[in-house]
């Protein structure tokens, strides 16, 4: 059997930078069924900061499991040193406007009988 399964990633922060980039990040992640943190001037998200993060911040990121950013590259270079300086797991940068990929985590369960001769009873009876 195969089972492939989509679940939220999690927590998505919606750099922007211009306010509508942001809100259309927060959409896309929201639709994923991830929760969405806005921080980019000029903001007015439910879940929304207005401000600018800097960059040198996302060193000491916690709490998010996704950054997109729809920025220039010297931005996203920035963003991209910070959160690789970071320590524990790996926070993924999304700097392309297809972000609902990034934003689900895919699983996939095989079950494969091959091995007992595609008979799954040889299985059961080992354990």
């Amino acid at each position: 059997t195969n089972d492939l399964r989509f679940f939220p990633r999690g927590t998505v922060l919606c750099l922007g930078p211009q306010p509508e980039d942001a809100a259309a990040q927060a959409a896309i992640a929201k639709e994923s069924g991830c929760t969405a943190v806005v921080v980019a001037a000029g903001a007015e998200h439910e879940n929304a900061v207005n401000g600018i993060l800097p960059r040198r911040a996302l060193t000491d990121l916690k709490h998010v499991d996704v950054v997109a950013l729809w920025s220039d590259y010297d931005d996203l270079r920035t963003a991209r040193l910070a959160l690789a300086a970071r320590s524990g797991p790996l926070i993924p940068l999304v700097s392309s406007l297809d972000l609902t990929e990034k934003c689900l985590l895919e699983r996939h369960t095989c079950v494969d009988t091959t091995a007992a001769g595609g008979n799954a009873t040889l299985f059961a009876s080992a354990g």
